[in-house]
């Protein structure tokens, strides 16, 4: 039986429907842009040729549940940091359920799903393919042990699983050069939104309910709060914006552990009544519509989702140059700058504030650039795809 369909795009094609693949996913704690990855992949796989199972901590499934994405949940004490009896017990309940239900493909999100799926990998006479997605790169710590047995892990995970999808070049390459993974075992799929969401107010009045007078510069970023994302290089950034008399409104979005800690640093920098900080946002399409330049000073990306958004919102962007950061922000789109250098931060703002017709084509630009490659639904095809190809080379 053949199905036909048509994207937002107006794109037209057609999947030959049949028995649905069943896939195990197994996630670990998650926010930000992973949770909106695996919500986007779920929601716009295929049914007919998918059928999703998803193991994750409590917490979790609870919030999974709520989606109403028609999933088969399994919670399990799945914990971020390592705990040994934890742990364990996921890795040796993964091959019971993938028996169990008949599972083909096992596909674990992140390097610590992974980790726990490596007995499944391991186990003798399976009839599954194990897959493993890597969203960021393998962070850097102090302590040079920490790093040796994350990076021992990490590439246990990579010769062990099937195949690794990458959601940048960023991290292909520098999956391939640290622990000589074969180009044919990497796939790269970037992640993707739907670019077609529309917000529920129109700018004028979202700028009107947060407080900011017209003709004022609104940038803002959207952001978990922890010291990976940079936010207190923005707020020094914004602080050197005051000192050079700009006139400004800024938004921090979001929540995290380090929130306490850029509040009292924005205090500190004479930026009350300028920089607000309203925690966490459910939909962000508001603000963003209602910003003049969007903002992403972190240390450390894959892909960034908020980025892709900003940009299907026609905004204009200002990111750090790290990660896969540069494949999505070019000089058409936006301006990339060091990590962690306020200046040369604040300057790359003070260019586009003084510049609204270069902020409006970098806008269009942008919004082009996301439709056409960068949507949720290129990339649950490629996934889709993907599974087909791993399943028919086992045939």
């Amino acid at each position: 039986m053949i199905k036909e369909y048509e994207d937002p795009s107006g794109q037209r094609g057609a999947v030959k429907l049949g028995k649905p693949i069943k896939v195990l996913y197994v996630v670990r704690p998650v926010s930000g842009g992973m949770r909106q990855h695996l919500i986007g992949l779920w929601q716009h796989l295929a049914r007919g040729k998918v059928e999703p199972l998803v193991v994750c901590p409590p917490a979790e499934a609870e919030f999974f549940a709520r989606q109403n994405l028609g999933l088969k949940i399994f919670p399990l004490a799945f914990r971020e940091k390592f705990s040994l009896w934890a742990d364990l017990g996921v890795a040796l309940t993964l091959p019971r359920l993938a028996k169990t239900y008949g599972v083909e493909i096992i596909h674990a999100h992140g390097y610590k799903a992974g980790f726990l799926s490596l007995w499944a990998g391991l186990f003798p006479g399976r009839r599954y393919r194990l897959i493993c997605t890597f969203h960021n790169p393998l962070r850097r710590y102090r302590s040079l042990l920490k790093n040796w047995l994350s990076s021992m892990l990490a590439g246990t995970v990579a010769r062990t699983s099937d195949h690794l999808i990458v959601i940048s070049n960023f991290i292909g390459a520098e999956t391939r050069r640290r622990w000589s993974v074969p180009d044919g075992k990497i796939s790269c799929i970037y992640n993707g939104i739907n670019p077609w969401v529309q917000p529920e107010q129109a700018p004028e009045k979202a700028r009107a309910n947060w407080g900011v007078p017209a003709g004022i510069p609104f940038l803002g970023t959207v952001a978990r709060l922890i010291p990976q994302k940079g936010v207190q290089y923005l707020i020094e950034a914004a602080a050197i914006l005051r000192r050079a008399g700009i006139d400004f409104r800024m938004v921090v979005a979001g929540d995290g552990p380090f929130r306490a800690e850029l509040e009292a640093l924005a205090d500190r920098t004479g930026l009350s009544g300028v920089l607000f900080f309203p925690g966490y946002l459910e939909d962000v399409s508001g603000l963003l519509a209602a910003l003049d330049i969007f903002v992403l000073p972190t240390l450390e990306e894959g892909m960034s989702v908020a980025i892709l958004e900003a940009m299907a919102a026609g905004k204009p962007v200002v990111a750090s140059n790290v990660g896969g950061v540069p494949e999505l922000v070019t000089a058409e789109t936006g301006i990339v700058v060091p990590p962690a250098d306020p200046e040369r931060l604040a300057a790359a703002l003070q260019q586009l504030i003084r510049t609204p017709e270069r902020r409006r084509q970098m806008g269009e630009n942008g919004r082009k650039r996301v439709t056409k490659g960068f949507t949720i639904f290129r990339m649950a095809e490629a996934h889709l795809g993907l599974y087909q190809k791993l399943l028919k080379d086992v045939t």
